[in-house]
């Protein structure tokens, strides 16, 4: 139900004009000190903006506003990050410590829920949920910045929420399916529709997912994260990350030996917490506390 009530509030503003953030405007990037250090991106959909932070040392550095519910963000190899503008139906790109967006990709008729690029190819994959009455939602793939090239719908899937390109180009993308279980679906490289990848376990929330290199690592949307083997359509739990002194995790992202994970809403934190992968554990860093209102989504921009 949590997750009807929040598109029901996003649904509410749908006539909002679809227009560059606010805080875009000014220098074109946050510093010149800034390109050259890695960035982490720390979206808070509570205050309509994103925190930029040194990264790992996590130094606030700058703050880009004028969002309309920018509900997550991802970046790619090459340090540009993606922000899903998610009440204007459209994700902005930004380069590495850039406050101007490059490009601008629209998917009207749905609210832009995740994103994923490819490392593979310039493909970048968005799921969103849907605005008309059945709610029923999409997975969008873009290539470059040549506009939408195909929106899937995969068969008694409702709700497409997060998403996860593995090393070669595999995507993979959690839901709900009509009767709101939880649902893992793949879209094998070069295949045309998604297949339904069975899962050995029992998801009683909606959590983000995330390639590490091996494993798929898929949220349980409050303290922990658990790595899926996946071979074919069928998967193995190998283990499980506790994220201990959270309270609501729903996205996290993972740069090599860490994971970032925003904590809130819902009675959470409202801050980002920094553990050990894949051990876990207590956090080694938390950063922003008493700034943040809802933080929902972090991703790491690396330098290009």
């Amino acid at each position: 139900m949590r997750l009807v009530l929040l598109a029901a509030a996003l649904a509410g503003c749908a006539g909002a004009q679809i227009g560059l953030p606010a805080g875009a405007r000014g220098p074109a990037d946050i510093s010149q000190a800034s390109v050259s250090k890695n960035l982490l991106y720390v979206t808070d959909v509570g205050t309509d903006s994103v925190y930029v932070y040194t990264y790992p040392s996590g130094k606030l550095i700058d703050t880009l506003t004028g969002f309309k519910s920018p509900v997550r963000d991802c970046s790619d190899s090459a340090g540009n990050v993606y922000v899903t503008n998610t009440e204007s139906e459209q994700v902005l790109e930004f380069p590495h410590a850039g406050k101007v967006p490059v490009a601008t990709f629209n998917d009207p008729g749905y609210l832009p829920w995740d994103c994923s690029a490819d490392p593979t190819s310039d493909a970048l994959a968005v799921t969103a949920y849907g605005k008309s009455g059945s709610n029923t939602g999409s997975v969008a793939i873009f290539t470059g910045r040549s506009g939408l090239v195909k929106l899937y719908h995969a068969r008694g899937v409702q709700a497409y929420l997060f998403c996860a390109y593995d090393n070669q180009g595999n995507l993979f993308v959690d839901g709900l399916d009509f009767s709101y279980n939880f649902v893992l679906i793949e879209l094998r490289k070069g295949a045309r529709k998604f297949q339904r990848v069975t899962l050995h376990q029992h998801f009683g929330s909606w959590g983000g997912l995330q390639w590490d290199g091996r494993y798929l690592a898929i949220g349980d949307g409050t303290t922990a994260i658990y790595d899926f083997a996946i071979a074919g359509m069928n998967s193995k739990r190998v283990r499980a990350v506790p994220l201990k002194g959270s309270v609501d995790v729903a996205q996290f992202w993972l740069d090599g030996a860490k994971v970032i994970a925003p904590d809130g809403p819902n009675g959470a934190k409202h801050d980002v917490g920094l553990w050990k992968y894949p051990q876990g554990g207590n956090p080694t860093n938390v950063i922003g506390k008493g700034l943040f209102r809802n933080p929902s989504s972090a991703t790491v921009s690396t330098v290009p």
